[in-house]
């Protein structure tokens, strides 16, 4: 891939700089607790899974409620159960190892999952090849396992605008994440039942927690309506009623 190898070029003599910028940054900004590593809502026998890193595992949300499982939970007006799994600092490689014991424990069907996964991804610079060998590992791992009637496929969070970050690390991560979307993209492609859609909604202050990176409740509420919004559109052009 001639065109990353040219961003790679760019990038590694400026590394070094950038890594201490990173360093300053979490230092400078403390990590909210997570609210949603592991939560189970609901009672229902139809089941929804949610996935994946910080945005899953409910960062910088007050309370549980307000995390992704608990806007889900509530904009299916508590139709389904809500599995959610998450977990800070997630890159893709290793989400099967880090979750395969707590969904060994769950059923073999789920009506629908919520996959979060490529911001760490784009923090640690993953090479797209290996980015996407480990997203249709995953992909292919979750649709053999649990056959979901619908797949929503997140975006990756636009890494490159969020405000504790610098300029120096927002250009460089600007151009990580669209390798990595442009991967994301063409995987989500080859399924019927894939919805994916990029990011389109407004990012103002007050969408992020204390630490000017992860969602504060209006951030996980913004993100949660724009993932609903999506699969509704999606039931609707597919004749399917999930609601």
């Amino acid at each position: 891939m001639k065109a990353y190898w040219w961003f790679q070029t760019q990038l590694y003599p400026m590394l070094p700089y950038l890594i201490y910028q990173a360093k300053t940054v979490r230092k400078n900004n403390p990590l909210p607790p997570a609210k949603s590593n592991h939560l189970i809502l609901g009672e229902s026998s139809k089941r929804i899974l949610i996935l994946g890193e910080s945005t899953a595992a409910g960062v910088g949300a007050s309370q549980p409620e307000t995390t992704l499982a608990g806007n889900i939970f509530h904009l299916f007006q508590e139709k389904y159960q809500v599995i959610n799994l998450g977990k800070n600092g997630l890159r893709a490689k290793e989400l099967i190892p880090t979750f395969k014991e707590d969904l060994g424990t769950n059923p073999s069907k789920l009506e629908g999952i919520f996959l979060f996964i490529g911001a760490n991804d784009c923090f640690r610079l993953t090479k797209p090849t290996d980015y996407k060998s480990d997203l249709e590992n995953i992909i292919s791992w979750l649709y053999k396992s649990y056959s979901p009637e619908w797949f929503y496929l997140s975006d990756i969070p636009p890494v490159h605008i969020f405000p504790s970050f610098t300029p120096q690390l927002k250009y460089f991560l600007l151009g990580q994440r669209k390798f990595l979307s442009k991967e994301m993209e063409n995987i989500a492609s080859q399924y019927s039942n894939m919805i994916y859609e990029e990011i389109q909604f407004d990012l103002s202050p007050e969408f992020f927690a204390i630490d000017g990176i992860h969602p504060s409740d209006y951030g996980y509420q913004a993100i949660s309506n724009f993932a609903f919004d999506g699969i509704k559109r999606w039931a609707k052009k597919s004749n399917l009623d999930i609601f």
